[in-house]
């Protein structure tokens, strides 16, 4: 195989990953209710896909888990957030981690 049909192998491959991971995580958002240990389970294959073919998470995806336990997030149930002083706070409480993440409110006009 010429290094032109590897590279375009390697970016469809790419493609389709990060399809499955934002699948995954649709499943893992809607049947956390009922299973939670399975919406778990969908966050460690989507971890371990991300790992495999090297991808980058989209940001609105990076605040749905905890890269500590992998564990799925649901503010008020699996984790808890609040915020203070500039900046926001979300407590995994399945494992304790703390991700305290920077916020600026918006100017009044």
């Amino acid at each position: 195989m010429s290094r032109k049909g590897i590279q375009e192998w390697k970016a469809e491959h790419k493609r389709i990953a990060a399809e499955r991971m934002e699948r995954l995580f649709e499943l893992a958002e809607g049947i956390f209710g009922g299973r939670p240990e399975l919406a778990d389970r969908y966050v460690q294959l989507a971890w371990r896909l991300k790992t495999r073919y090297n991808l980058k998470l989209p940001a609105r995806l990076k605040r749905k888990f905890c890269r500590k336990c992998l564990s799925f997030w649901k503010p008020g149930v699996s984790c808890r957030v609040r915020v203070q002083s500039g900046r926001v706070t979300i407590t995994c409480l399945k494992c304790g981690r703390i991700v305290r993440l920077p916020y600026k409110p918006k100017k009044k006009e």
